[in-house]
């Protein structure tokens, strides 16, 4: 069972939900949750698949790539419910990183930070459920590490730089923002397989840290294959 800090029922009661705070980033934990968005991907028949994404500012929502890899259809739901179509303007196979330019920008955004994670500082992911409400999920920094793994279609090794985390996830978390002091520092991307109580996270790329390269973001790129 994982470490739930709170759980904002922003569906059923509104932006105006109360929840803690206190993970010592700056950002509240209303915030966060508000930022957090349920992807929904359709395009690899039978399954639709879902993930969890996170509004950065400059009108985009960042997830994890394997949650939108072969989708004809993508759409983000906010954390009042609404449903928007949204194209994906960065895919990441690599990194397992994917940018998303809603049609109706999710708001509030939070902050990113540039600064590496360094061991022992603990924070949040944010995850909505299935019922609508927002699971904050303790995390806390194990490792600094790049991953020796594969890309998302297992074709090709690759070095993905990013973090061990102890925390625990679940089918439908990928993509979910790592908080930490200052801002977001990465996303997750997989279950641990040696641990059920750990994780690993990518670090956003350089292009989604500056205003200037995510406001460039506007063109609809490739999904390529379904993994």
């Amino acid at each position: 069972m994982r470490h739930v800090r709170s759980v904002v029922l922003l569906l059923a009661l509104g932006a105006g939900a109360t929840a803690s705070c206190g993970d010592g980033s700056g950002v509240d934990d209303d915030t966060i949750a508000e930022a957090t968005v349920r992807v929904r991907a359709d395009g690899c028949e039978p399954r639709t698949e879902l993930g969890t994404g996170t509004s950065i500012g400059d009108g985009l929502v960042v997830t994890a790539a394997h949650v939108v890899a072969g989708a004809d259809r993508v759409e983000v739901v906010d954390h009042i419910g609404a449903t928007t179509a949204t194209e994906v303007v960065l895919f990441d196979p690599a990194l397992d990183v994917a940018a998303l330019r809603p049609v109706t920008i999710p708001e509030p955004a939070v902050p990113l930070r540039a600064d590496p994670a360094t061991e022992g500082e603990t924070g949040v992911i944010a995850i909505m459920s299935a019922d609508g409400s927002i699971e904050l999920v303790d995390v806390e920094v194990m490792q600094r590490v790049t991953i020796l793994t594969t890309d998302i279609y297992r074709n090709e090794e690759v070095r993905r730089p990013g973090l061990r985390v102890a925390t625990t996830v679940e089918p439908g978390d990928s993509g979910a923002m790592v908080h930490l002091e200052g801002g977001g520092v990465g996303i997750v991307w997989s279950r641990s397989t040696e641990s059920s109580d750990q994780a690993w996270t990518v670090d956003l790329p350089s292009q989604l840290l500056q205003p200037a390269s995510r406001r460039a973001l506007v063109e609809p790129v490739d999904t390529g294959l379904c993994p």
